[in-house]
């Protein structure tokens, strides 16, 4: 037989599912801006500390 029982979800249960979802999301775009912010303000740093652009150590 190829039956399939399916679980119906009260209303709480599904706006709980809502509410995790939307947490999941926003702990996700909080994670990308730090990501992207760090990425940002370290970038001026390796710039100026690759070797091919500091200047050199004689006079």
């Amino acid at each position: 037989m190829n039956t399939t029982d399916t679980n119906t979800l009260t209303i709480s249960q599904f706006q709980a599912i809502e509410a995790r979802a939307h947490e999941l999301r926003a702990e996700a775009f909080a994670s990308m801006m730090r990501s992207l912010f760090r990425a940002l303000v370290r970038a001026p740093r390796k710039v100026i500390s690759c070797p091919s652009c500091a200047r050199p150590l004689h006079g």
